[in-house]
């Protein structure tokens, strides 16, 4: 915020224009309440005046109480920040713009005359799990992006597995720890991301997905719904989140039919209520895949209600739900090379399913028009989606779509590298890890229409646990439910990499542990 013709006396020297960057937490809970009255925490980050940068004091976290309703926003006076003789109050009031991406409006400061202005821009945070596939411990990163251009990157800011995948759910972040390290590892949303808690999922149960539905939802707040890929677990755990124990399990080896009745559960979806669950359907060698399906899963029952079939097989580590369209998109990666076949299979492709019927609608876009094994989707629009693809060499795409009509588009970024995964933003950025093994990082696109944004390279140190470009999870609030799907590979396939004949591949996972607002 900015006020150019303020002038204020600081040791003696008098100087012309204020401006002040600040960054401010909004109480989640208070703006999805349905009152427009607001509670937030603000802290300033610096202040200059008449171009200097000054020193000031105020309170490390400054309460602020306002309204924002129909895209208008007043804080009412809040402070102080004392710079030289003046004490701060400063009052905002402005209009939602670009999706409430950004507010702006008139900024005044109490007892001075005149009126300043304030750009606010939404603070877009992601969080990256990964390792360098060499040793057995992964690392957590952060990265932030201020005003759409100032990006920082925190390393090294938890120790994870070497196999796992990020999650937000009800707020909350989680690492789901895979095959052999077998666990949920929650971490703090409110400081530096240390571990709360790491709770057991079974010895080789190999957990892959989590949904937690959210207080007033149906389900139990505080209730982790885990599915389990191993094979002598085959089901959905239920866990209750404050003490780690399994309460409950959901057995699903009633809805395999290969030959070794293992149903392969893969990704969760938690909408409108029911958790949707994704079904490899595979035998033992994998060697034999039926086509994918998905189970509803009845929360507050805990027991399945419907069992939806699918046109294609290997759904595989993607499921998710399009506000735009109002569907569900399933990817089906079809069979990967290998375990005996030179060339793969090209048995899937994009599918979708109507929620409110509870129907599959077949396949939306077909694998042989895509030139590969689909193994990420996402939906911007109801016009643009973007889908992950690999072909018989192992070079990677990242084409876009219609979601609506299916057409095939072009492909805005490929590599002979591995390409983990994709991931929305929720704020209109596509997100790409790239983990090339000379040149591991994270690619940023304008999803409205593919162009590039950024490039960040992965963590420097460049040592046995550092991560690549791998799981990120954002971490500002979105403006629609928070997205958090993708998965992680490797250059060399991991026991936990065997679910559908996949290769390696590492991943991105989207949304938001707490609500953060960018600085004004």
């Amino acid at each position: 915020m900015t006020y150019p013709d303020t002038e204020i006396v600081v040791s003696g020297l008098t100087y012309r224009g204020i401006d002040l960057d600040l960054e401010m937490i909004f109480d989640e809970a208070s703006l999805d309440d349905g009152d427009p009255a607001f509670e937030a925490r603000a802290h300033v980050l610096s202040v200059s005046a008449g171009g200097v940068p000054q020193a000031f004091e105020a309170p490390p976290e400054i309460a602020v109480r306002g309204s924002y309703g129909s895209g208008a926003l007043a804080t009412g006076f809040f402070g102080p920040i004392r710079v030289g003789n003046a004490g701060l109050l400063l009052d905002l009031e402005g209009t939602a713009l670009d999706g409430a991406r950004r507010v702006a409006g008139p900024a005044a400061l109490f007892g001075f005359p005149g009126h300043g202005s304030f750009v606010a821009v939404k603070r877009r945070r992601y969080l990256v799990a990964g390792s360098d596939l060499q040793g057995s411990i992964g690392k957590v990163s952060v990265i932030t992006v201020r005003y759409d251009t100032r990006i920082s990157v925190e390393d090294d800011v938890e120790i994870i597995s070497s196999d796992a995948i990020a999650r937000v759910e009800d707020g909350r972040p989680f690492i789901v720890n895979r095959f052999t390290f077998d666990n949920v590892q929650g971490l703090n949303p409110e400081g530096p991301f240390e571990t709360l808690f790491e709770y057991s999922t079974g010895n080789l149960s190999n957990p892959l997905d989590l949904v937690v539905p959210p207080p007033g939802a149906a389900g139990d707040a505080g209730t982790a719904f885990i599915t389990r890929y191993g094979a002598g677990f085959s089901d959905v755990a239920v866990m209750d989140l404050a003490t780690g124990d399994i309460v409950d399990r959901i057995d699903l080896t009633p809805y395999a039919r290969n030959r070794d009745r293992y149903p392969r559960p893969d990704q969760a979806l938690l909408h409108d209520g029911l958790i949707y669950v994704t079904l490899q359907d595979a035998d033992a060698s994998f060697s034999e895949l039926m086509n994918g399906r998905v189970v509803v899963i009845d929360p507050v029952l805990r027991q399945v209600i419907q069992v939806i079939d699918l046109s294609g097989q290997n759904p595989f580590e993607s499921l998710s739900y399009a506000p735009a369209t109002g569907l569900i998109y399933v990817g089906l990666a079809g069979l990967f090379p290998g375990f005996n076949r030179p060339a793969p299979v090209l048995s899937g492709g994009i599918e979708t399913i109507d929620p409110v019927t509870r129907a599959a609608r077949g396949l939306l876009v077909d694998d042989d028009v895509l030139g590969g094994n689909v193994s990420g989707v996402v939906i911007h629009s109801a016009t643009r989606g973007y889908c992950l693809v690999s072909d018989a060499s192992f070079h990677n795409f990242v084409k876009s779509f219609d979601p609506t009509t299916g057409e095939v588009r072009d492909t805005i970024f490929d590599s002979a590298g591995l390409v983990s995964s994709i991931e929305l933003d929720g704020d209109g950025y596509l997100l790409v890890a790239d983990s090339n093994f000379f040149e591991p990082r994270v690619l940023i696109f304008n999803a409205e229409n593919g162009a590039p944004v950024a490039a960040l390279p992965a963590p420097s140190s460049a040592k046995e646990t550092s991560p690549p470009a791998s799981r990120l999870c954002p971490r500002s609030r979105p403006t629609s439910p928070p997205i958090a799907k993708g998965r992680y590979g490797s250059c060399t396939t991991p026991p936990s990499r065997l679910r559908g004949s996949r290769p390696p591949s590492d991943s991105l996972s989207p949304p938001t542990p707490t609500s953060t607002s960018a600085p004004s």
